[in-house]
């Protein structure tokens, strides 16, 4: 796939297959340690850390840490992202904490209440009006 390609692919088509789900009506406390990519459709209190993909999912709530490369995000968060490369931001999503990334993009419709630290002096975030549909991975 060239990079122009690339560039368009939605940031969780870029990772394989999601395989730690917390479903709706599910609540989970803890740690997560996980090598793949993780969605929480339901509730989840605690650290999370994934070396691929975190995806909180419309109707989702994350009480806690963050620690991934990407963070997509339809749901609410109550904590910080930290040491992510991309994250996402999407209409519905609710975020309270404070994030450290390189490329960070909020969804017009988005609420967020925190610090941003962008690694990169130069960078800024991207605002974005959600045009494709949304997708369900593993629900």
């Amino acid at each position: 796939m060239n990079k122009r390609m690339e560039h368009r692919r939605r940031l969780e088509d870029k990772y394989g297959t999601i395989t730690t789900v917390i479903a709706p009506n599910t609540r989970f406390d803890g740690i997560i340690n996980s090598i793949e990519g993780i969605q929480i459709s339901g509730y989840f209190e605690g650290e999370i850390v994934s070396q691929s993909l975190v995806w909180i999912g419309e109707g989702g709530k994350v009480e806690g840490s963050i620690k991934s490369p990407s963070v997509v995000s339809e749901g609410e968060i109550v904590g910080n992202i930290e040491s992510a490369k991309h994250v996402e931001l999407r209409a519905e999503c609710r975020m309270t904490g404070n994030i450290s990334t390189d490329k960070l993009a909020i969804a017009e419709g988005c609420s967020f209440k925190g610090e941003i630290k962008m690694l990169h002096k130069d960078d800024k975030p991207i605002k974005f009006t959600e045009k494709r549909s949304r997708v369900q991975k593993n629900t």
